[in-house]
C-alpha cells in the first residue's frame, strides 16, 4: 500500500524547471500536514471586508527564506472598491491530472530550494490547491500573492 501511495505521488507531481520556466501560470498544492508549512486564518477584528476571506499559506517557516501565499477576496483596497476580486473556481479532480506538471508542492520548493523557487514564480500568477478544501470529485483553486521577506537579500 505504501508503494502504491508513493507512485501515485510521483506521478501527480511530476514538475520539471524547464516547463514551470515557459507558463504564466502555476499552482501551488498546500497540506498543512508536512512540517514546515502552516495556514492561518487572519484575524479581523474592525470586522473589515477586505479582511473577511484572508488565509496565510506558509512553506518553510522555521527557516530563512519563507514562502508565503495570501489569499484574499480582493487583491488589494483599491480593487475592493471597484469590486474587482480574485479568480476563484472550482475544478474537477482531473484537474490534478491535466496540470500536473505545473502543480507544485513543498518537495519542489525544497528541492529547488526556495529562494530560488520564489525568483522562479513571482512573476506568474499562482494559485493555490488547499488539501483540505478538496470535497470529492471537486477541487477549489484561489489566485493568490506570493510574498517572500528574506528572497531579495544577496
Amino acid at each position: 500500500m505504501l508503494l502504491i501511495t508513493f507512485l501515485l505521488k510521483s506521478n501527480l507531481y511530476c514538475q520539471s524547471l524547464d516547463r514551470i520556466k515557459e507558463v504564466d501560470t502555476v499552482y501551488v498544492f498546500f497540506d498543512k500536514s508536512i512540517t514546515n508549512t502552516h495556514k492561518e486564518y487572519q484575524a479581523n477584528p474592525q470586522k473589515s471586508i477586505f479582511y473577511e476571506n484572508y488565509i496565510t499559506y506558509s512553506f518553510n517557516i522555521i527557516k530563512r527564506n519563507a514562502i508565503f501565499f495570501l489569499s484574499n477576496t480582493y487583491k488589494n483596497t483599491d480593487n475592493m472598491r471597484e469590486g474587482i476580486k480574485n479568480d476563484e473556481r472550482i475544478e474537477k479532480k482531473i484537474f490534478l491530472k491535466k496540470n500536473k506538471d505545473i502543480i507544485l508542492d513543498y518537495d519542489f520548493f525544497e528541492r529547488n530550494g526556495f529562494k530560488s523557487t520564489f525568483n522562479l514564480l513571482y512573476k506568474k500568477t499562482i494559485y493555490v490547491i488547499d488539501k483540505d478544501e478538496i470535497k470529492g470529485k471537486k477541487i477549489k483553486v484561489k489566485q493568490v500573492d506570493m510574498a517572500c521577506f528574506d528572497c531579495f537579500e544577496e
